[in-house]
């Protein structure tokens, strides 16, 4: 391994940059649609300054990305040697530029020299709570202009906006990876079944969760859909997660109960409740056990394609304190599938429980669970969902 391979050799300029480039990258806002959030900026901003065009630019290493331009509707992207924010980025303050025929760092920019006709240019740096610059917020004009100190300052508030704004990007970004990242990733180690699952939120974190994990005997699973989405909702089915983490090998009867115990008083406070299955399944003979609170989506898929829903034993916990739940039972036998979701899968068909038939013939057709996983996934991509979308499947080899 040469010198450079890990760095060592990068002058602290080049340095800079490829971290500056990953923060970037890190938002994943390049090429994305407009966002009302920014748009609202540049629009206000354009207002307030009275200039034809502002702008929220992003910088990677080869070109400026314009994530909200205003007015609307002018092009996404230039190569960073037509790029007046490319200079900026690679300072700590702000750029002011009256007039750009007159200053050397812009006057051969073809911006300056074609139809565009710049000639006013004042560019806020925009970081995320560290030195990494990973944009700017813009102000053009074609006509020559003095910029004041109370004008820069105002800028320089507005630029705190949209610094707030690109840092929530980053914290719900970094919260849907750890989110993720808790999600059971390989199978229990039985041989004679498949497990597979997705967790699509509709923001970038939810409140529904699945976990799995093998006992000497068998495979314990909990599907739960938390009442909210986003960070409260994530906030509250990490707290539900948890809890029946601590339960693991409970009887399930037993461990829902202690759940809604445990988090009754949190629950109530936040005005949440959570619906939610919890099964165990006996490996040598496919009996399942289960808990069912207020949730009612769980099928079992017979190898005809036939399938028979899992009612409900007791009330989503959060409602009650004292809650009571009974114990259901049913068979999962060779070929056959265990499907549990949420309500967001209903929302992709015709929202009622006549979606089941299709939900059960995508099993059906299907390789094994990853298929019919990648499947849903595919139909929540497509179909825009407005809720959040898990699903497991447990499937029993013939």
């Amino acid at each position: 391994m040469g010198p450079e391979a890990d760095g060592s050799a990068l002058s602290d300029t080049d340095r800079y940059e490829q971290l500056r480039v990953a923060a970037v990258e890190r938002l994943d806002l390049l090429d994305t649609p407009a966002e009302e959030r920014f748009d609202r900026i540049t629009r206000i901003a354009r207002e307030l300054f009275h200039v034809p065009i502002a702008e929220i630019n992003l910088i990677d290493d080869s070109r400026q990305y314009t994530k909200s331009p205003q007015p609307t509707g002018t092009g996404a992207s230039i190569d960073l040697i037509d790029s007046f924010c490319a200079i900026t980025v690679q300072q700590p303050d702000m750029i002011v530029v009256p007039d750009a025929t007159k200053d050397a760092r812009f006057s051969r920019r073809s911006a300056v020299s074609d139809e565009r006709h710049v000639r006013f240019y004042a560019g806020r740096p925009l970081s995320l709570g560290d030195d990494y610059r990973v944009g700017t917020l813009c102000l053009v004009d074609t006509e020559t202009r003095e910029f004041g100190v109370e004008q820069q300052r105002l800028l320089d508030e507005i630029g705190l906006w949209v610094e707030r704004e690109l840092q929530d990007t980053a914290d719900l970004d970094r919260a849907a990876e750890v989110q993720q990242g808790l999600l059971p990733k390989g199978q229990p180690s039985w041989p004679d079944y498949d497990v597979a699952g997705v967790c699509l939120p509709a923001k970038n974190v939810g409140g529904d969760f699945y976990a799995w994990h093998g006992s000497e005997t068998g495979i314990e699973l909990t599907l739960a859909d938390v009442m909210g989405k986003g960070t409260a909702g994530a906030i509250m089915a990490a707290t539900v997660r948890s809890a029946f983490q601590s339960r693991t090998g409970d009887d399930v009867v037993a461990a829902v109960a202690g759940v809604n115990r445990q988090l009754a008083a949190d629950l109530g406070v936040t005005g949440s409740f959570a619906t939610l299955f919890h099964a165990v399944i006996d490996v040598p003979t496919g009996r399942l056990d289960y808990a069912d609170a207020g949730h009612g989506l769980t099928v079992i898929v017979r190898t005809d394609g036939s399938f028979e829903r899992l009612e409900a034993t007791g009330l989503p916990i959060g409602i009650v304190a004292d809650g009571d739940w009974s114990r259901g039972a049913a068979a999962l036998g060779p070929g056959e599938s265990l499907v549990s979701f949420t309500d967001g899968l209903l929302d992709l068909f015709d929202g009622s429980l006549d979606s089941l038939g299709p939900i059960a013939a995508i099993v059906t057709a299907a390789s094994g669970p990853h298929g019919a996983v990648a499947r849903f996934a595919e139909l929540t991509a497509a179909g825009a969902a407005h809720d959040d979308v898990t699903v497991v499947v447990v499937t029993r080899q013939p």
